[in-house]
């Protein structure tokens, strides 16, 4: 059934798992081969890493109208990725051709939904965030930061200036 595992007697014993002639050789091919274990394990953790933060950027920031350029949402990702990092709350931007709907959030997800095309825009702060800055801060950047650069077309700096100010207020400058 199993030929190729040949069965081996009791008193038979086992072949060594790394051949070598000397000491020397054992230990160098012993870590040779703890060294190709290492970065085999490395490289698939790398690599997931970099899936992880493609699929966590992509989700982050939703161009649904295409209209910011490939450098504007890059921009944009790494301003989500900061504000994960520095301030711990994940922030959800989506351009919208239709009027932004807010999506299921959690407890830690500040929403910016804008529709350049109507000039709508939505800002959606977690609980603990209102509480501490208050609760009109979400109502100042609707109204005073985002909707007068959609009025203008300036909207993707009017969005970044808006960002910049709720950082501000995070941080408490």
């Amino acid at each position: 059934m199993f030929h190729f595992f040949p069965k081996r007697g009791r008193g038979e014993p086992r072949d060594p798992l790394i051949h070598a002639d000397t000491p020397g050789q054992f230990f160098l091919r012993t870590m040779l081969l703890i060294a190709v274990f290492a970065v085999t394990v490395w490289a698939f953790w790398a690599n997931t890493e970099r899936r992880l933060a493609d699929v966590r950027g992509a989700s982050a920031v939703w161009d649904e109208a295409e209209l910011l350029t490939d450098a504007q949402e890059q921009a944009l990702r790494e301003l989500v990725d900061a504000f994960r990092e520095v301030h711990g709350v994940k922030l959800v931007i989506h351009v919208r051709r239709d009027t932004p709907t807010l999506p299921k959030l959690d407890a830690q997800t500040i929403f910016v939904g804008l529709c350049p095309a109507r000039g709508q825009a939505v800002v959606e702060l977690p609980p603990l965030v209102r509480k501490a800055l208050g609760d009109d801060l979400g109502r100042t950047l609707e109204n005073d930061w985002l909707r007068p650069a959609l009025s203008t077309g300036q909207w993707p700096e009017g969005l970044v200036r808006a960002l910049k100010h709720l950082w501000d207020q995070l941080a408490g400058t």
